[in-house]
């Protein structure tokens, strides 16, 4: 793993614990600080908190679905000046295209379809963040 010294902050949002363990793993041996978060309404509130760079997004979540959460992260950019909006990667299972094209619409950085290994979580967070 390429080991890099960047300061960046990235929130996980996915509801699968091992999958959530794995990308905060993956993400703290590149140097990153990472948070993960379950449920979208938590994850709302860490996003206050951490301010994230990069924020890596599950679109099927117990109480809300990603894109909401996305929607109202632009609604708290919009209102608040002093957030910002991460770069979004959106890890799901759902390929079909009209999630793709949610996903194009909502300006995402990347689009990853589970299953996916930590290399190519390293090199998709690297290629996004210009690192």
């Amino acid at each position: 793993m390429a080991t890099l010294d960047s300061g960046l902050k990235v929130l996980v949002l996915e509801d699968t614990q091992e999958l959530a363990e794995i990308l905060v793993e993956t993400l703290r041996g590149m140097n990153l600080q990472a948070e993960s978060k379950s449920h979208g309404r938590p994850a709302l509130e860490l996003y206050e908190q951490l301010q994230p760079d990069l924020m890596m997004l599950d679109i099927a979540l117990p109480d809300m679905q990603g894109w909401k959460v996305l929607d109202a992260i632009k609604e708290k950019v919009h209102k608040n000046p002093d957030y910002k909006l991460p770069k979004v990667i959106v890890i799901t299972a759902y390929g079909d295209p009209a999630n793709r094209l949610m996903g194009k619409l909502q300006d995402v950085a990347e689009y990853l379809i589970k299953p996916f290994t930590p290399t190519e979580i390293e090199k998709v967070v690297t290629r996004v963040m210009g690192l």
